[in-house]
């Protein structure tokens, strides 16, 4: 599933930054356990020399045991030697009836020959309560980071592509044939987006100096070539009309005015498609398909004397959106393609309403693939005489207009449907 630059780079900014800051959380904390321990410690070794200072100055007023703060033990001098290094410990009290931890510390001195031991007392509950209030407010601040740095850098990213974003919605709005001209920004302030700029309106310039080349060739070809076309058929109706004309060269003219008008025809069909191709019909209007449908079932009717049995259900009024040249060109093609293709005593079926266009007849059986029919150059019968563009001008009229065609064809019954929504 495609996503937007912006979606992207937030999903990875929230699947790493968590990572980092959960890392980094946890390395706080290590450190501030440490950090805590390390002053609990230095507060164990600087109450015990105030403790033991203030009692070497005054042993008779200072009692040697106070609860919960500090112990003085006189020992023999032959006393275990003491650990150096903190210790955890209990007590209990019964007026509140709580079982009280601590971290003790034990040290020996000497005063006046007599040897003892000193130990000093410090709340681990304390210490315990300000690592887990630090450790949570870490958490909060981390969060409000966390959503700081997504918040941010979503509105950063806004504008950092902002000047992307324009260049591409003008880029979508640009129309060889209906909006040719594309000015992009030259300078966005960033290097890269400059660079993309002015690679894409050096492209749309060339882009639209091959369509006027192009679309200039069409225009000339299409003037040029009817016009020794025309002139080898003025010809050919001047010499079939020569008194002193024989059988065998009749014939041969007949075939040869047979070849030009197929020449003509074709000529015209691969104009037609060169400009359909380029997008040449930027006219469009609304169009009474429904008219124009009987119109060329009409015109086929009167141009045909064995025209087949014709049944037709045809909606009224059904419009469309398009140059009226083509819906022209489209159901004459598909009209006449039922006409040419069909059999003697055949029939045609015409259905059209909102939805769809259904033309049936009956034919003979088809060679070759039946969705290569809409291809250029690609004929049911390698021997009919049509010049194999008409349904390929067909498809490419759906195509711009974006209509859906479909062919079917079952036991001499061919059967192509236009839809129109």
């Amino acid at each position: 599933m495609n996503k937007t630059l912006e979606q992207k780079n937030t999903r990875s900014l929230l699947i790493w930054l968590p990572i980092v800051l959960l890392i980094g959380s946890i390395l706080f904390y290590v450190m501030l356990t440490f950090q805590a321990h390390h002053m609990q410690e230095k507060q164990l070794e600087l109450k015990l020399q105030n403790v033991w200072k203030a009692y070497s100055s005054d042993t008779e007023s200072m009692p040697m045991h106070m609860r919960g703060e500090y112990d003085i033990n006189q020992v023999s001098r032959v006393a275990a030697p003491l650990s150096d290094e903190p210790r955890d410990t209990s007590l209990y009290y019964r007026e509140t009836g709580q079982q009280v931890n601590f971290q003790i510390l034990t040290r020996q001195a000497e005063w006046r020959g007599d040897s003892y031991q000193v130990t000093t007392y410090v709340s681990s509950k304390e210490i315990s309560h300000l690592i887990i209030k630090v450790f949570f407010a870490e958490i909060v601040i981390f969060l409000f980071l966390l959503l700081g740095i997504v918040i941010v850098n979503r509105r950063s990213s806004r504008l950092l592509w902002q000047p992307f974003y324009n260049s591409l919605k003008k880029a979508g709005a640009y129309d060889v044939v209906r909006n040719p001209n594309l000015k992009l920004e030259e300078q966005t302030g960033i290097t890269e987006f400059n660079q993309l700029n002015s690679e894409l309106t050096e492209l749309i310039e060339k882009v639209n100096k091959v369509y006027n080349n192009q679309k200039q060739f069409v225009e000339n070809a299409s003037h040029e070539m009817q016009t020794p076309l025309a002139i080898i058929r003025s010809k050919l109706e001047f010499l079939i009309n020569d008194p002193a004309l024989t059988e065998r060269t009749a014939s041969l003219l007949g075939d040869i005015t047979a070849a030009n008008e197929r020449l003509s025809q074709l000529n015209k069909s691969l104009l037609l498609l060169a400009k359909i191709d380029n997008d040449q019909f930027p006219e469009q209007n609304q169009v009474n398909f429904s008219h124009v449908l009987e119109k060329i079932l009409h015109n086929y009717q009167q141009h045909y004397e064995d025209f087949p049995l014709l049944s037709k259900s045809i909606q009224l009024d059904i419009i469309i959106v398009a140059n009226v040249s083509l819906v022209e060109i489209l159901l004459s093609n598909l009209v006449g393609n039922a006409v040419v293709h069909n059999i003697p005593e055949g029939y045609i079926k015409v259905q059209l309403d909102a939805n769809k266009l259904v033309i049936e007849n009956s034919g003979y059986p088809i060679s070759g693939d039946p969705e290569a029919l809409f291809e250029r150059f690609k004929k049911g019968d390698d021997a009919s005489k049509t010049t194999g563009l008409g349904l390929a001008l067909v498809k490419e009229i759906a195509r711009l207009y974006q209509l859906k065609i479909q062919y079917h064809h079952q036991n001499r019954v061919h059967r192509v449907t236009l839809f129109l929504t």
